[in-house]
């Protein structure tokens, strides 16, 4: 299973959609952590062919959508979050004792803007970086049928 990860994209939907367009095309799942109210909803209507999840960040005001969501895929739990409610620019303890509380074998999150790949005892923590930021980054994720996790932090092309 094939996911294409984005965060902290702050309105640059032309990032979204590079990002979409270079490393998206066999994504089975897109998901977004948050402060992207506008990105979300261009994701949520133009990817049909992949799965779109999306969640709230602390930039998002006036938004619906949850803080936090759970997916179960390719015999894993996935936590999505933003990030801030759990301090992630503190450390990523509070996130990781959510996660384990929650049975989550995988975070994806964001707020920091910093690309992470971190295990923490048995989960793996992944912060695709800021889709806004000069350097524009973002994650693929690949779940293999043994239940490998492969991570690539990627720049957004533009």
């Amino acid at each position: 299973m094939k996911f294409l990860v984005l965060s902290d994209s702050h309105g640059n939907l032309a990032g979204v959609k590079e990002a979409v367009k270079k490393y998206g095309k066999n994504a089975d799942v897109i998901i977004h952590c948050g402060d992207s109210r506008n990105e979300a909803e261009w994701l949520m209507e133009n990817c049909a062919d992949s799965s779109v999840v999306c969640v709230r960040g602390n930039c998002d005001w006036g938004c619906n959508l949850d803080t936090v969501e759970f997916l179960t895929l390719a015999g894993k739990k996935i936590m999505v979050t933003h990030g801030h409610l759990f301090s992630v620019k503190y450390g990523l303890d509070n996130l990781s004792y959510s996660a384990e509380e929650n049975g989550a074998d995988i975070v994806f999150f964001g707020h920091t803007h910093m690309p992470t790949d971190e295990m923490v005892g048995n989960i793996r923590l992944i912060n695709p970086g800021s889709a806004s930021s000069y350097e524009r980054n973002c994650a693929t994720v690949e779940i293999d049928d043994n239940g490998n996790v492969l991570v690539n932090h990627l720049k957004i092309p533009g």
